[in-house]
């Protein structure tokens, strides 16, 4: 894939192609009054052509700035160049002496002036410039029969509409690779966005849970320092253990790359819980063969309970649930983690079981977290595969 200096230099090679070729067409609307001036020889009115040159040049300069504005995205003209290119384009019109020459001017200016502005009012300017041709017909083109002045009116309208077809083609390729562009930059915005949402989540579901279960193994090494030394030397260790384990963690979750397993997390939780006096049972876990973006999706929610239960409660139990289900859209493992002894509040919708839940959510399931009878919480999971 191009990086995004080279994107930005084909858009404005690109861009520059456009307004070369549309100049071509800038100096055509431009030049019409020259062949009036050539083809008229000596005459008393020779400065009609020449005001028309003059007319003509910021006509087409302001034609160029309508095409600029309509390659850049600018839907509705700007005011002062759409209606200052009409009225230098009548005045051109109206001191060009040759009916056919003024067709061919009116063609030209529609053939890219029609497109810049909106369809209603591109409308209306065609049906004005496809009439405005016969005033100078009848007024000014009496060496010319009426049936050969009908006939350029016909060919100046052919000549119109193969122009057109050629501005029409060229802004529309324009606003489909300008479209593929912006479409580009917004997944590499979206992309940076749910890669700054994972890190966030990765970081508050690894930290939260190894600051807690650190914080509770030195405080309890903390109290047995001076009852049992050796005790307090072992819950030492294991804060060392997982102050090792968490700084592992935080790399792997930077460079994106590592899943945790359930079957180590659950491992992880009880052992903490334990630690502060709380029976943990884990069920489900032998045998259990799912795929990885599944197993790496319930070890978060096992992370996430065993941190609640720490953080939110004073359980006496907790128990960790994994089975497997049927359902009318295939298979699905289900994680449950409850707990008794919740106090206040706790284990209502914080940052963690938001993160959880997106989380989950991405995987294509669905998380639900409730209060149970009496004093239980239940964390409960479905990620289907």
């Amino acid at each position: 894939m191009p990086g995004t200096d080279e994107v930005e230099r084909t858009m404005r090679f690109g861009r520059l192609v456009i307004m070369v070729t549309m100049g071509m067409l800038a100096v055509l609307l431009a030049g019409i009054p020259v062949f009036e001036v050539v083809l008229s020889g000596p005459r008393d009115d020779a400065w009609r052509p020449l005001a028309a040159l003059g007319a003509s040049v910021p006509l087409a300069v302001l034609v160029l700035f309508l095409v600029r504005d309509r390659i850049d995205g600018r839907r509705v003209p700007d005011p002062r160049f759409y209606w200052g290119s009409l009225a230098l384009l009548g005045l051109t019109a109206a001191l060009v002496r040759d009916p056919v020459l003024t067709m061919g001017l009116f063609a030209t200016w529609w053939s890219a002036g029609v497109f810049t502005a909106p369809r209603r009012r591109g409308a209306v300017v065609t049906l004005v410039l496809l009439a405005a041709p016969w005033p100078f017909v009848l007024v000014g083109g009496g060496e010319v029969p009426l049936p050969l002045q009908f006939v350029f009116w016909v060919g100046s309208i052919l000549w119109a509409l193969v122009m057109a077809s050629s501005t029409v083609a060229t802004i529309w390729l324009w606003d489909i690779t300008r479209q593929a562009v912006e479409g580009q930059r917004a997944r590499a915005r979206l992309a940076v966005t749910e890669e700054r949402l994972r890190f966030s989540r990765d970081m508050h579901d690894l930290l939260g849970h190894s600051l807690s279960a650190l914080a509770v193994k030195a405080e309890l090494a903390g109290r047995l320092v001076d009852r049992a030394p050796e005790r307090a030397e072992k819950e030492l260790g294991e804060v060392h253990d997982l102050a090792r384990e968490a700084l592992g963690q935080v790399r792997a979750a930077v460079g994106g790359y590592r899943e945790p397993d359930p079957a180590e997390e659950a491992a992880a939780v009880r052992g903490v819980l334990e630690t502060v006096g709380t029976r943990v049972e884990i069920t489900g876990l032998e045998g259990l063969d799912v795929p990885a973006r599944v197993s790496g999706t319930a070890a978060w929610v096992v992370r996430e309970g065993g941190t609640n239960v720490l953080r939110h409660s004073e359980a006496s139990r907790c128990r960790i649930d994994f089975s497997l289900v049927e359902g009318e859209g295939g298979r699905a493992l289900v994680v449950e983690v409850s707990n008794d002894g919740v106090h206040g509040e706790g284990g209502g919708r914080g940052n963690g079981l938001t993160g959880l839940a997106e989380r989950v959510a991405a995987a294509g399931g669905g998380l639900t977290a409730t209060r149970t009878r009496g004093d239980g919480f239940l964390l409960r999971a479905v990620l289907p595969f």
